[in-house]
């Protein structure tokens, strides 16, 4: 199993793999995902960097547990601690979807463990509306950029309600199913997806009951306090609300670049692998 080694912390297992030389670069991966979705990235980094991938709590080859807490503030804690135990800090952090989330907020609550920060889509739930059940914030957010709003309604409806529906009734299929609906915008199933990111969406879609990111306590405006170059990487394919969040973290933040990689999806490292580690290497020469 890809000679993984295991880190315990807060009760919980997490697994990664460590390779090549040099400052360290910590990898998160999303919702769905695990250090899987990572290798073929941190190989054209082993040369000058030391690379941990990881596997996130309950993520394969882990395993979720009805009830488990799977949190932004849990992997939070987490990771700050392996990368405390570890002694590699302050460390690049790259963050994937719901992983770019946990590194930002890593960065807020830990920026002494954080030297740069590289997050590709974050689900920045504060970015959008702080109750997804109030109709209000819906307006709010429609108000302000109705693309956005429109964009962030569809995954809801389409996606994410039906995803955890299915998952608290033990329907995975159904709950992978809504979930590549709504985070491909109607265009890929399951059954299309590359054969990797198919694995793991079957390996981790449980996990996905533990994962609300609207469970949080952060504030939008809390991101200004961020203390490090930050480099933002979207989609132009993804759903419309992934690149707004991109854009609202970008003026908030002086020191935050953000690149859009023209015909990618929400996975822009697997969609276009070179282009993603260019702007990655670009970033870092800087």
């Amino acid at each position: 199993m890809e000679n993984l080694q295991s880190y315990n912390v807060n009760g919980v297992t997490l697994h990664y793999k460590q390779s090549g030389t040099g400052p360290p670069i910590v990898f998160i991966p999303g919702g769905i995902s695990d250090f899987r979705t990572w290798m073929s990235i941190s190989k054209q980094f082993e040369t000058d960097y030391t690379c941990y991938v990881l596997s996130r709590r309950l993520q394969y080859p882990g395993k979720y547990y009805e009830g488990g807490d799977s949190s932004v503030a849990a992997n939070t804690e987490d990771i700050a601690g392996f990368i405390g135990d570890k002694h590699i800090d302050p460390a690049i952090v790259v963050g994937h979807s719901f992983g770019g989330f946990i590194a930002l907020n890593l960065a807020l609550k830990y920026p002494r463990y954080v030297k740069r920060l590289i997050v590709e889509e974050p689900i920045f739930a504060p970015a959008l509306v702080s109750n997804p059940q109030n109709p209000l914030e819906l307006l709010k957010l429609m108000l302000l950029d109705f693309k956005a709003g429109k964009s962030f309604a569809r995954f809801g409806i389409k996606s994410m309600r039906p995803a955890f529906k299915a998952l608290a009734e033990g329907d995975t299929g159904t709950a992978q199913k809504a979930f590549i609906d709504g985070i491909t915008v109607g265009k890929k199933t399951p059954e299309t997806l590359d054969e990797l990111t198919r694995q793991q969406l079957i390996d981790n879609i449980a996990a996905l009951a533990g994962e609300d990111p609207f469970i949080n306590s952060i504030k939008f405006d809390e991101t200004r306090n961020i203390d490090c170059r930050m480099l933002l990487i979207s989609g132009t394919d993804s759903p419309y609300f992934h690149q707004f969040i991109n854009g609202r973290l970008e003026k908030e933040m002086p020191d935050a670049e953000h690149v859009s990689i023209p015909n990618t999806s929400h996975w822009v490292h697997i969609d276009k692998p070179n282009e993603f580690v260019n702007s990655i290497a670009e970033f870092l020469k800087k």
